[in-house]
């Protein structure tokens, strides 16, 4: 490469053209002399590119060096050399090794300038112009017609049904049966899969001895419990992979999430909220005194008793059955309470 630099120097010198008039002479003679030098001697293309900083940026000297390249017939592989002498920060594309080999003029070397951006066919469609004259179909009334609720502007149907005044359909016929839709328990899922990588990522603090609670998955983005939602529920997407040891605590979880946690080593309880309960537990700084935790209602009461589900009255159905279980609880020192 030196050899190559030094003998389109010479060449240069032959020529008697300078490096410095090439560069303090207007754009047009640099061109013309770039030209001269690349239809005299194939050793000049390099040279070519080594002058290029006369023409200013590299966008606009692109097309004539290309030129003076190819009328000298430079090969394609001299390409990263001659760009690198250029500028440093200049990489090599294919674009460039194809200016090395073809002329200017098969190639649109603007087509990605800034200036010259725009939308794809189609992607922007003219709006219609109305109210501007019989001529282009939207004069006079724009397509409204006279007068009427449709003429006027704001909210054209009151609601879905109606009937423009009479008694609309939906109404007039009579209801029969009943759904439990309304009342419908929704949770907002998190598998453990999202959880591990919460945890991998700092996102949830992991502290022996402490539970992870719904508002530590609220707050780390874990979870969106919004107020038609009856908390969290833990299903069991990347169970296989779960090898964290925690101490949770949801509204409710999948048999497989349960083995999974326990198998790792961890515990889970699943805890019922109704809906002021589960206000403060999200949100305990809107409360001057928190509510007392309320029971599940007679339809949940099995399900948060059951110990398969790991809930968190199983000690009642456990006294149940066996009734010294609950004095044996009793007579533990109780746990102090935690200051809020």
């Amino acid at each position: 490469w030196e050899g190559i630099v030094d003998r389109a120097r010479s060449s240069c010198r032959a020529l008697g053209v300078s490096r410095q008039s090439i560069e303090l002479a207007r754009p047009a003679l640099r061109a013309k002399a770039l030209g001269r030098l690349a239809a005299r001697s194939r050793s000049c293309a390099p040279m070519a590119f080594i002058l290029g900083r006369a023409f200013g940026s590299f966008r606009g000297a692109a097309p004539r060096l290309a030129a003076s390249v190819a009328a000298a017939r430079a090969p394609a592989s001299l390409a990263p050399m001659l760009l690198s002498l250029y500028s440093p920060r200049v990489q090599p594309t294919a674009l460039h090794l194809r200016m090395l080999s073809t002329g200017p003029s098969e190639i649109d070397y603007h087509a990605l300038a800034l200036n010259r951006l725009k939308p794809n066919p189609g992607a922007h469609k003219a709006h219609v112009r109305v109210g501007r004259g019989r001529g282009g179909g939207k004069g006079k009334t724009s397509g409204r017609g006279n007068k009427g609720a449709g003429a006027r502007k704001g909210k054209k149907i009151p609601y879905a049904g109606f009937a423009g005044g009479q008694t609309p359909l939906h109404r007039r016929i009579p209801k029969r049966g009943f759904s439990n839709k309304r009342f419908e328990r929704v949770f907002a899922e998190l598998n453990l899969d999202t959880l591990a990588r919460w945890i991998r990522n700092n996102r949830i603090e992991v502290v022996p001895g402490r539970e992870i609670g719904l508002k530590d998955l609220q707050d780390s983005g874990a979870v969106s419990i919004t107020m038609h939602h009856a908390g969290v529920k833990l299903l069991g997407n990347g169970a296989d992979e779960w090898d964290i040891p925690i101490s949770i605590a949801v509204s409710a979880a999948s048999k497989t999430a349960i083995q999974a946690i326990e198998r790792a080593g961890g515990s889970i309880r699943t805890v019922f909220h109704d809906k002021l309960g589960l206000r403060a537990e999200l949100n305990p700084h809107k409360f001057a005194v928190l509510p007392r935790t309320s029971y599940p209602p007679p339809r949940l009461m099995q399900r948060y008793m059951d110990e398969e589900k790991r809930g968190y009255l199983s000690h009642l159905q456990k006294s149940i059955e066996n009734p010294g279980f609950l004095e044996a609880r009793t007579d533990q020192e109780p746990a102090e309470p935690q200051a809020v």
